[in-house]
């Protein structure tokens, strides 16, 4: 008896999923009930995902446990809704969202962007690929009520409310889809040139000493990791007063792929900074910066003597 409620209700749901207008995830979920593949479809569509320390994260396909077109709309209206009750000035404040070069990402920042919009709040929406730090940037910049940003890597823990108001808003609103029409509203804007230049000038405003940066014998090696921050690092070391740094060509460019390395963290050590050694053991380098894809981490490696006190080869120090 418990198991027939149980297939009902995956029906029901799954039901519900289907009505996403996405082809590709409700292709899936149509093949899922066509196979009577109950197993398969209570793991996907019977919990929803939950806010954690790494804010909604989980690999992409059909179903609520899944990352899809559906689930951000959901998300994003819930957090809309939770939004306006906790901050009522959050419809002249306004959002700011961004996002970084995987899969999706484009589209599901501007799927977040007509939730908020259509719930009455303004968006900043940030136009092409950024590292995570300069959604919060934007958001003390330009006083906004909250910030957004479309990545795999790890976010703020977010407060539990919103989950609830999550459930409360499941039913996409009128427009939602409409991706076209939001990017057509005069309440979006986007702030990037004028971000990009405030965050390059509070940096260069940072420098300790800048005649030591330009003098400076260090011959830096930089991988992006196919992700996000090739050219904000050329701007970094440029506004620094450094000279231009040693990039890790193979990585150096956006890649939802990954190509070159099976975990794109840094913080894996070798095995994602193999590339890295490489390079600037040919280039001369003594230091190699490492910035994982959406660069709100980085991994610094410095070259040691060829021997220790023990006749030991040392190779790179990482941390």
């Amino acid at each position: 008896m418990q198991r027939h409620a149980n297939i009902s209700g995956v029906e029901a749901r799954s039901r519900n999923g289907r009505n996403s207008r996405n082809e590709r995830t409700r292709a899936e979920l149509e093949q899922l009930v066509r196979r009577g593949d109950v197993a398969q479809l209570e793991k996907i569509m019977v919990h929803r995902m939950v806010f954690g320390t790494a804010g909604l994260r989980g690999r992409m396909g059909a179903g609520y446990a899944l990352m899809n077109d559906l689930v951000i709309i959901q998300t994003s209206q819930g957090f809309s809704k939770y939004l306006g009750k906790v901050n009522p000035e959050s419809k002249t404040k306004g959002v700011v969202i961004g996002h970084d070069s995987r899969h999706n990402s484009h589209r599901f920042a501007r799927l977040a962007a007509a939730a908020f919009l259509n719930n009455g709040i303004p968006v900043y929406l940030l136009g092409k690929i950024v590292p995570t730090p300069f959604v919060p940037f934007t958001v003390l910049q330009y006083g906004a009520a909250a910030g957004v940003m479309v990545t795999a890597s790890h976010n703020p823990k977010e407060d539990n409310g919103i989950q609830k108001s999550i459930e409360e808003n499941l039913t996409p609103w009128e427009d939602a889809w409409d991706v076209e029409k939001a990017l057509a509203d005069s309440r979006l804007t986007d702030p990037l040139d004028d971000i990009s230049n405030k965050y390059f000038s509070k940096l260069a405003s940072s420098m300790l000493n800048e005649e030591k940066n330009q003098s400076s014998p260090l011959t830096f090696t930089v991988t992006a990791m196919h992700g996000v921050s090739h050219d904000y690092m050329v701007e970094a070391f440029k506004v620094c007063g450094f000279k231009p740094f040693v990039p890790v060509k193979e990585q150096m460019r956006p890649d939802p792929e990954f190509p070159t390395v099976k975990f794109p963290n840094p913080e894996e050590g070798k095995s994602a900074l193999d590339l890295s050694f490489k390079t600037a053991n040919e280039n001369g380098s003594s230091v190699i910066l490492a910035n994982d894809p959406d660069a709100d981490r980085l991994a610094v490696a410095e070259k040691l003597p060829r021997y220790d006190h023990q006749g030991q080869s040392r190779g790179w120090d990482t941390g």
